[in-house]
């Protein structure tokens, strides 16, 4: 009777309770760097170096620490060719805002933001056709559970 309860309660748990991780993100600093960013678990270092690289072409970027993180997909294109002149993936810190952050003078007027995306979940800023989500695993655990409560019950 325990047996069937202690295998139940752990199916249960691996279902339904996500593992505490860090958050991770795909980061890139380029176009041509996109095509194959790289995974980087955030931390205030990371988030920091994309705060570097949005001050390169934005105003007012503020400089945070904290222990909350998000992950950021931006992209710039030209106003009269729509080409890409600007990406960056990275992490970083939610209260910098950077969707709503204003341009320099000297981009302002011949780039257009073509994308610009703050996610939260691992590994979400980057395009996402092709790729397993885990509310799959989520869906297939519950029906494995199931079939075994079916089975030991």
């Amino acid at each position: 009777m325990y047996m069937k309860t202690l295998i139940i309660s752990v199916v249960i748990a691996l279902t339904c309770v996500q593992l505490a991780n860090s958050l991770t993100c795909y980061t890139c600093t380029s176009a041509a760097d996109c095509k194959k960013p790289r995974k980087t678990t955030c931390s205030n270092a990371a988030a920091s170096e994309t705060s570097s690289f949005l001050e390169v072409y934005h105003q007012n970027v503020r400089n945070l620490s904290s222990y909350r993180f998000d992950c950021l997909a931006l992209r710039y294109t030209y106003a009269n060719n729509n080409s890409v002149v600007h990406q960056l993936h990275g992490c970083v810190h939610p209260d910098v805002g950077a969707c709503t952050l204003a341009l320099k003078p000297q981009y302002a007027y011949s780039w257009n933001k073509a994308r610009c995306t703050i996610c939260s979940g691992n590994k979400c800023n980057k395009n996402p056709a092709g790729k397993l989500s885990s509310s799959v695993y989520t869906i297939a655990a519950t029906v494995i559970s199931l079939m075994l409560a079916k089975i030991y019950a």
